[in-house]
């Protein structure tokens, strides 16, 4: 029926929706615009790149796998592998998509591609500047268990392991 404006930052946005719904009610809702992102499975001597990071919505270091925000009409693939840079240096002479999945269709129509990077190299990016982050490697076996003991929580990155573990 009509959407509004509410805010708009550099990465999002946040628009008001007055929807009806099927019982007729009338519905007013805030919702975050996202252009989209990308999610890295490096492979690098049998080992996946992970990475430490902080993370200020949290307050916390988490261990997850390559992951960012898609530029404006940027390519995800071209995305990939400029987040992948970015996060651990690498670059890879093939991505493979594994699919894309709604991050939090609740409020957000964000949508990350899942990519499998192979045959990766050294080739750095300047890191953004909110990015602190440590490179980490574990097996697949490793990495399940840091996702029992807690020690990994980033639902985009148990999703991806548990996809890519399925198409082994």
């Amino acid at each position: 029926m009509e959407t509004k404006l509410v805010y708009k930052a550099e990465s999002l946005e946040i628009r008001r929706d007055t929807y009806e719904m099927s019982n007729k009610h009338i519905i007013k809702k805030d919702f975050v615009d996202h252009p989209g992102s990308v999610l890295i499975i490096g492979l690098r001597r049998k080992k996946i790149l992970f990475v430490k990071q902080w993370r200020q919505p949290v307050k916390k270091f988490t261990i997850e796998l390559p992951c960012g925000t898609l530029h404006e009409s940027e390519i995800a693939k071209t995305g990939a592998d400029r987040e992948f840079r970015e996060e651990t240096g690498y670059s890879a002479k093939n991505y493979t998509s594994i699919g894309n999945f709604f991050v939090a269709p609740g409020y957000s129509n964000e949508i990350t591609e899942y990519f499998t990077a192979e045959d990766i190299f050294l080739s750095p990016l300047k890191p953004d500047d909110d990015e602190d982050i440590q490179l980490q490697n574990y097996s697949l076996d490793e990495a399940f268990k840091l996702i029992k003991e807690n020690k990994i929580i980033d639902q985009r990155t148990i999703t991806a392991l548990n996809i890519y573990k399925s198409i082994l």
